[in-house]
């Protein structure tokens, strides 16, 4: 399906592109968002992408998914954009990104224990931009490594690796703060 849409817009058919970027629009904003608070900046990146789609339809290269192509995209855009901005004073591969996780439901067994999404957040911000980065795209956005290690650009094991030491280092943090929450408690 994606590879047929892809073609169809290769050759210039707008509905195509149009179809693209309702499937896709609110997926890549949200993402965008986590590289930066300027939905503005988002936005704009978000829009130039599409736009320099069109323009240069004909020379686009075959993809087996476009969600991941765009998402390759518009993460090499923001951070062009950011870069140009001087916003960025970490070093390179740290690139902004913030998220902020939808734990409820997905990571927590009892919903209503606040002092636990508290922990886990507090966890989570505690892991570092790529370590989030790492996480949101495998649990939240539902991408295998192969595709996380192209959006991130890094080697196949690098991701694996990345993901690995994210959740080891989430899970030592969670067993640390209920071991002095259960302290706490007594």
């Amino acid at each position: 399906m994606d590879s047929t849409l892809w073609g169809q817009l290769r050759g210039g058919d707008k509905t195509a592109l149009e179809r693209i970027y309702r499937d896709h629009c609110a997926v890549l904003l949200k993402y965008g968002r986590k590289f930066s608070s300027d939905s503005q900046m988002v936005e704009d990146c978000l829009q130039d992408l599409f736009v320099e789609l069109w323009k240069n339809r004909e020379g686009l290269s075959n993809t087996d998914s476009i969600r991941k192509y765009l998402l390759v995209a518009l993460r090499r855009k923001i951070i062009r954009a950011l870069s140009s901005l001087r916003i960025s004073s970490q070093e390179p591969e740290e690139h902004h990104f913030s998220a902020v996780f939808d734990i409820e439901g997905q990571w927590i067994i009892e919903e209503d224990d606040e002092e636990r999404r508290k922990q886990l957040q507090k966890a989570l911000n505690s892991l570092s931009k790529r370590q989030q980065e790492v996480l949101y795209l495998k649990f939240f956005m539902d991408m295998d490594y192969a595709q996380i290690s192209e959006i991130m650009e890094l080697n196949y094991q690098s991701a694996r690796n990345l993901a690995h030491r994210a959740l080891e280092a989430l899970r030592d943090i969670m067993a640390i703060l209920i071991f002095l929450f259960c302290l706490a408690g007594f």
